[in-house]
């Protein structure tokens, strides 16, 4: 269950990332009563997930788009955005490859904070560790 967290939290930061009107600051999760996450930014609201029948979370964003997520073949997801699909696999690093719409990675590996660290395709960084909602912190 814990994966499935950090994959909601994941979908989110990636989505900002394809997103260009939304950067990428600090985002905060925690667990709503449908079973999904709420995320927040600096003063307001990002995202609400809920699970799908897919086995994968649907997700819309105040602006009104929506993301919605399924498992793949290769042990990771396929989240479907406004701008394309971004696939995710598990990587030899204990975390996984992203492979955004414009064809741009994304990797993440474990961090010692119980979380993951991410490397950008322009090469930085951002890193997200579990908070006491139950939920990420990325930064």
């Amino acid at each position: 269950m814990a994966d499935r967290a950090r994959l909601r939290v994941v979908a989110l930061a990636i989505g900002l990332l394809v997103l260009p009107q939304v950067a990428l600051a600090q985002v905060s999760c925690r667990p709503n009563v449908f079973g999904g996450q709420d995320c927040t930014g600096p003063n307001r609201r990002l995202s609400s997930s809920r699970p799908n029948i897919f086995g994968g979370f649907d997700t819309s964003h105040p602006d009104g788009a929506h993301s919605s997520s399924r498992p793949n073949v290769f042990g990771g997801e396929d989240i479907d955005t406004p701008n394309g699909t971004i696939n995710s696999r598990p990587n030899i690093f204990g975390g996984r490859d992203y492979r955004l719409p414009s064809g741009d990675r994304i990797e993440s590996r474990p961090n010692i904070f119980g979380g993951q660290d991410y490397r950008r395709p322009d090469g930085g960084t951002f890193s997200c560790r579990p908070n006491i909602f139950g939920g990420q912190d990325c930064r």
